[in-house]
């Protein structure tokens, strides 16, 4: 077969012949191709005329190859051909090794277009492999994704990087992933080695998306070039480091930053892998107004945030945005009249008028650090974490001497931070006594608001968001502007629990924290953080599969 029209007139013969659809069948689908121009395949496909399965089967036989195994992982190649492959056949290439790739498809690639990939791909050996329909609709979204933020991605192309000495091309593309984490916001780059080639991939509003895959070949030298700008020793292989560095950045109006990273390097079995944390560039003026806080949150923050004395902490799992809400909040304070002091690890933003510590600089632990602050007359301390029990102990005992002291702690909601800090080995006396309030919270994508589509929410989403009457919520479609994922940013989702005289005696007590969470959901009126996602979710802020990851938490 060499083309669209003998393929499908021969389809058409055995699916009849099979019994898998009558004459009249036959002569519809032929008739429906004169009007609509449109391949009688995609219409036996997408309107599922006959099982998929049987199209495989199909296809499998007439092109001479296998259909997909139970439980066989596809993937991708990242690399400018395998996109341009897919784009214009539908196919998706996987390379097995040096001499051999497997191509995937779910629709047929005649001769001339074979001969084509074969050439493309390098004169690799090629193992068909057939896909059914649905299977390749489920992979078709995440390619097409990919494909859309590599192109935003734009790396050198290969001609103008082989141009250059090997130097050259190290310095060029190490730039260039760096400019391009920073145009797209990106808050980590992984540059990761494998058998065959090495991949970049980058967090974009907390999830990592595949930018490329390139050849070993070039790893050494790009990788040496990142270890040597992060004042790292580019001889040393078998031994963990971390540095940093900071790329003089020049936006589109031509203004100039200095944009610091945080650098860290591990050996794998394949080489180093590299992972660059980008930090905040300037001084930040983060304001509690766009976290994301509901009214009914925000208004008893400000409030307990001014008292004189006292600690706050913050809950969450890492990467949930605790040291920003701080931020946010010494912001919302900080004047000339009061005197505050931060010790964080690292520093990750600077606050303007603000005295903080990089604990890791001096090679002293928190605990360290508090002892020192104590003894420069502070107002305010915000201590990065509170990890354990001496830190713990001189935080709390420093709020019961007049101080206002913010940390973070890492538990799932507000009312298991206290019951956390008993179980370091705290006294509960002096928890209930200084403990004044708990925001927990995590982060949600916000939805692109340029392609968002509206839905209705089915049965199993009301079940879920506990509502009787079908409501109108949105999903992530993807587009140029969010670079095809769909999302656009990340908002905060709050818990925020006040301890009054009850809980107090419920801490003192050693109450668990589901009884402490009973209490203050029915008299205290808690909002959760099951209730801030679902108004987010109706709302068309966020999507049912943001929500989804919350409440699995």
């Amino acid at each position: 077969m060499r083309n669209i029209r003998d393929f499908e007139a021969l389809l058409l013969r055995d699916l009849t012949q099979k019994n898998h659809i009558t004459s009249e069948d036959r002569a519809n689908l032929i008739k429906e191709q004169m009007i609509k121009k449109t391949p009688i395949l995609d219409n036996i496909l997408e309107n599922k005329i006959v099982d998929s399965a049987i199209v495989a089967d199909f296809l499998a036989t007439h092109l001479k190859a296998r259909k997909l195994e139970n439980g066989e992982q596809i993937s991708h190649s990242n690399e400018p051909i395998g996109d341009k492959i897919y784009e214009e056949y539908g196919a998706i290439v996987q390379y097995v090794d040096e001499r051999k790739a497997k191509v995937y498809f779910a629709r047929p690639i005649f001769i001339q277009e074979w001969e084509y990939i074969y050439e493309k791909i390098g004169g690799k050996n090629i193992e068909k492999v057939v896909i059914p329909y649905e299977k390749f609709k489920e992979l078709e979204k995440e390619i097409l994704d990919g494909i859309a933020i590599r192109k935003q991605f734009s790396i050198s192309n290969s001609k103008e990087l082989l141009s250059l000495s090997e130097n050259e091309r190290a310095i060029k593309f190490a730039n260039e992933v760096l400019e391009k984490c920073i145009q797209l916001d990106a808050s980590d780059i992984h540059i990761e080695p494998q058998k065959n080639n090495f991949r970049i991939r980058m967090r974009l509003n907390g999830v990592l998306q595949v930018f490329g895959e390139y050849s070993n070949d070039f790893f050494p030298s790009f990788s040496s070039r990142v270890k040597l700008i992060s004042n790292l020793n580019i001889a040393e292989k078998r031994d963990t480091q971390d540095g940093a560095l900071v790329y003089p950045f020049v936006n589109e109006n031509n203004e100039a930053f200095d944009i610091p990273f945080r650098v860290s390097v591990m050996p794998t079995i394949y080489g180093e892998k590299i992972v660059l944390r980008k930090l905040g560039s300037q001084d930040v003026s983060v304001s509690l107004n766009h976290l994301g806080m509901d009214e009914n949150i925000l208004i008893p923050w400000r409030n307990i945030i001014k008292k004189p004395h006292g600690i706050i902490l913050v809950s969450g799992p890492t990467g949930s945005g605790k040291s920003t809400t701080l931020h946010a909040t010494i912001n919302e304070i900080k004047s000339d009249e009061i005197n505050i002091t931060t010790v964080e690890d690292p520093v990750e933003s600077k606050i303007a008028g603000i005295n903080q510590v990089q604990i890791d600089a001096y090679k002293v632990s928190f605990a360290d650090a508090l002892r020192s602050i104590l003894r420069q007359d502070p107002d305010v301390i915000m201590v990065g974490e509170i990890r354990d029990k001496e830190t713990a102990e001189i935080a709390l005992r420093a709020s019961l001497t007049g101080h206002m002291v913010y940390s973070t702690i890492h538990t799932n909601d507000a009312p298991s931070a206290v019951t956390r800090l008993i179980d370091m080995g705290i006294e509960p006396f002096l928890v209930a006594s200084s403990v004044i309030g708990v925001l927990a919270q995590r982060l949600v994508r916000v939805l692109c608001e340029n392609c968002k589509q509206e839905s209705m929410t089915n049965d199993v989403q009301m079940k879920l968001l506990m509502i009787d009457e079908p409501q109108k919520i949105y999903e992530p479609c993807g587009c140029q502007k969010c670079a095809n994922t769909g999302y656009s940013s990340r908002v905060g989702v709050y818990e925020l629990m006040t301890v009054d005289t009850h809980i107090q005696k419920l801490i003192n007590s050693r109450a668990s924290d589901v009884a402490i969470r009973e209490y203050a959901i029915e008299a205290l009126n808690m909002p959760t953080l099951y209730q801030e996602a679902k108004k987010k979710v109706l709302m068309g802020i966020t999507s049912m599969s943001e929500f989804q990851k919350i409440i699995a938490q």
